[in-house]
């Protein structure tokens, strides 16, 4: 068995994480409050669950594993939880930015268990295969911006473009500036920032690139990160059947931006995690189609010709 799971990594961890996660959605669907809220969150954490059950299954003997090496997904499925028995049924009430305002508990907590999170990880600092995971080698600040702000800044760009040129479609969001920190820190946690990146980047790309090149690797997450979402978004989202098209189109493009920043940051998982939620973050803002499309067009463009996705990397840099 150790074997087949050391040679089909990325397959095994692919069927293993689409068939949780849509399993915990299903059950989840039929529920409320509560429990709905924690079947749905893990499912979106199954790609890190998977990660670290065929990590330490496949992971070398002599590379002992430490307690404190799972202490950051610990704390953050003990956050999950709290956060669920304490709002579950408040949160399929009113609107998510309404919820944190209302109660700043909930965005202390968070806090709180991302500060843990980020100190255990350098604190580890790698020295296993569980640690591994979320890779956080020094990385120069610019890039911890643009992870942040890169996409939602385009976006808010995209619908100031769209409200000059489609003044009848489109109109400026009206946001209150006091809950964006608080929304972008609950995408970390609650809207798979980690629980997806820590799998599909910290495990999965790092796998493929060991034998493929960047572009033929986020291919392959490309097709089986699609058929995730296209599940996350008929199960949880109720997402119409025309719609399915355009998410895929999204997730392929968007596993090039997050290679993209893999590579560029030789393989900082952190940023990772905080690019996603600036992507979940950025949801906010709903520039018209046309310029949503250019701008995913333009982010495409600078990726591929800036990101060496043609050639194989050393083995140095994907492990």
């Amino acid at each position: 068995m150790k074997t087949f799971l050391e040679k089909y990594q990325f397959l095994t961890f692919s069927i293993l994480t689409i068939v949780v996660s849509i399993l915990l959605w299903s059950i989840a669907k039929e529920q409320s409050g509560t429990i709905k809220m924690l079947l749905t969150q893990f499912g979106y954490f199954a790609p890190a669950f998977v990660a670290l059950i065929l990590t330490i299954i496949i992971a070398p003997k002599e590379n002992s594993i430490r307690i404190k090496s799972y202490l950051p997904f610990i704390i953050v499925i003990l956050c999950m939880v709290i956060i669920a028995l304490a709002y579950g049924d408040k949160y399929y009430q009113i609107r998510i930015d309404n919820l944190l305002y209302e109660n700043p508990l909930i965005t202390i907590i968070i806090a709180i268990t991302l500060i843990y999170f980020i100190w255990q990880i350098f604190v580890n600092k790698g020295a296993n295969s569980i640690d591994g995971l979320v890779n956080l080698p020094k990385t120069k600040i610019v890039w911890y911006i643009l992870a942040i702000g890169i996409y939602p800044a385009m976006k808010l760009t995209g619908v100031l473009i769209s409200s000059k040129l489609f003044p009848t479609q489109i109109e400026l969001p009206n946001i209150n500036l006091i809950i964006l920190i608080p929304l972008f820190l609950f995408s970390i946690i609650f809207y798979a920032g980690i629980g997806e990146e820590v799998g599909w980047r910290g495990f999965a790309l790092k796998k493929l690139q060991m034998r493929y090149t960047p572009f033929v690797a986020t291919l392959f997450i490309g097709i089986v990160w699609s058929i995730w979402h296209i599940g996350y978004f008929t199960l949880v989202e109720n997402y119409p059947l025309q719609s399915i098209p355009s998410v895929v189109i999204w997730t392929f493009i968007a596993s090039f931006f997050c290679t993209w920043f893999f590579n560029k940051t030789n393989g900082n998982v952190l940023i990772l995690i905080l690019f996603h939620a600036s992507v979940n973050f950025a949801i906010i803002f709903t520039p018209h189609p046309a310029i949503l499309t250019a701008i995913h067009f333009i982010l495409l463009i600078i990726v591929l010709s800036t990101g060496r996705f043609f050639k194989k990397l050393k083995t140095e840099q994907t492990v």
